[in-house]
């Protein structure tokens, strides 16, 4: 058995008047995980939006790309939290500038220092007026899981887990942030279609509260393929709605590799490549036009 014990915080959004503020509220639940003693713990979506609370910036696109500021605050906080507690703490998302542009970026914080990055793929249609897309995927090998970062829409394409379950990860980390219920369903749904199709844990945390008057929906959940020896449901631990609190499970990778060679669905290796050899030339057909025009 190969076990890891992670960790979400659903985070609500709280009156921040300062960096220190924000700093502070994420000290307290980092400590509180801690008592858990967690391998991974990872905080939701562009949670770091909290310090839009006490921005005076009255155009909300400008509120939002402001937080690109605080990067190298942002940075240096959790890369001490993380050697700190000794874990690893998947620090959500937060926008970065870079070569002029700004992208939603996951951040992977190691104990022994290590500041790893993944850019959001899939732009949820109003981020395009704001952000720029990644386009690289990556396997994060951290001695204690291979891992993967999708943050919140890129979990809603398949491609993309699949992606990276064949490059070889173990769990997904899917920090999210979503305006109302039904979109916080959507990526739920989603995350536990992934952890079906391709036999991987999904740890799914979302932002709570209001954020320059955005009110967000959400709860934390760590999910689980729906086969033998697995909870039934594949539901390891969620939270309840709307409430911020950590919740934790301990997981078995080992598990994962039994199932995918010889569970009652054997999903990741039943996939008929050859009936679908020529989906993705069609969709590039059909939508470079648009596409084109799109990123431009």
């Amino acid at each position: 058995m190969a076990t890891v014990r992670i960790s979400a915080a659903a985070f609500r959004a709280g009156p921040a008047r300062s960096f220190d503020d924000f700093a502070d509220h994420c000290a307290r639940l980092v400590s509180q995980a801690a008592a858990e003693q967690p391998d991974f713990l990872v905080f939701p979506e562009l949670f770091t939006a909290e310090l839009l609370n006490f921005s005076e910036e009255p155009d909300l696109v400008r509120k939002f790309t402001g937080l690109a500021r605080h990067t190298a605050d942002y940075v240096s906080l959790f890369r001490g939290l993380a050697s700190k507690h000794g874990f690893h703490v998947v620090a959500g998302s937060h926008l970065k500038e870079a070569g002029g542009k700004l992208y939603n970026t996951g951040y992977l914080f190691s104990p022994d220092g290590q500041v790893m990055e993944q850019r959001k793929c899939h732009l949820f249609p109003v981020e395009t007026a704001w952000t720029s897309p990644g386009d690289r995927l990556e396997v994060f090998e951290t001695g204690k899981a291979r891992v993967s970062i999708l943050i919140c829409y890129d979990l809603e394409f398949p491609e993309a887990s699949r992606l990276v379950t064949l490059m070889g990860a173990e769990i997904l980390f899917s920090p999210s942030a979503t305006l109302d219920e039904q979109g916080y369903w959507r990526v739920r749904h989603c995350g536990h279609a992934r952890s079906v199709e391709d036999q991987v844990y999904v740890a799914h945390c979302s932002l709570l509260g209001e954020v320059a008057g955005l009110p967000f929906w959400g709860m934390s959940s760590i999910l689980t393929p729906c086969d033998l020896g697995f909870p039934l449901k594949g539901i390891a631990v969620e939270s309840p709605p709307n409430v911020e609190t950590i919740v934790t499970a301990e997981l078995d990778t080992e598990r994962l590799y039994e199932v995918r060679r010889q569970g009652a669905a054997t999903t990741l290796e039943d996939r008929r490549p050859d009936m679908i050899e020529g989906l993705y030339a069609m969709e590039m057909r059909r939508q470079a036009p648009a596409k084109a025009e799109r990123w431009k």
